[in-house]
């Protein structure tokens, strides 16, 4: 019987701060990611537009490395954004997350938390 290859997000509980607050990213202006985060497509993010800021987590939570959950995540704006990425990420990455927070936990099953998530998300610019 051929070898099971090791789960593509394994390490994540080791990589994922133990708090919200250690997650201390911008609240304003325009981020650039550096290339070793995002080698193609868009590398400009306003953290200010709410679906640019779930597209950014989107990105730094699959993409990112250990070292750029602190520096791009915010924790307050993640909790905001997780009703959302709790239906936008695979499996691995919700049950990381939301197994080090349950407060992400909660909003992930909540679908009052998502209706609100998504109307704000519809109702707001991208520019």
């Amino acid at each position: 019987m051929p070898e099971t290859l090791p789960s593509w997000t394994a390490h994540l509980p080791r990589w994922i701060p133990r708090s919200l607050s250690a997650l201390r990213g911008p609240r304003k202006g325009v981020v650039d990611l550096p290339l070793d985060l995002c080698w193609s497509g868009q590398a400009q993010y306003n953290v200010e537009r709410f679906p640019q800021r779930v597209a950014l987590y989107e990105l730094v939570i699959v993409q990112g490395l250990q070292t750029h959950y602190p520096e791009f995540l915010n924790g307050d704006y993640l909790l905001e954004a997780w009703p959302l990425l709790h239906r936008r990420l695979g499996d691995g990455y919700v049950e990381a997350w939301e197994g080090r927070f349950p407060e992400l936990a909660r909003l992930g099953a909540s679908p009052d938390a998502f209706a609100a998530a998504f109307a704000r998300w519809k109702e707001s610019p991208w520019e």
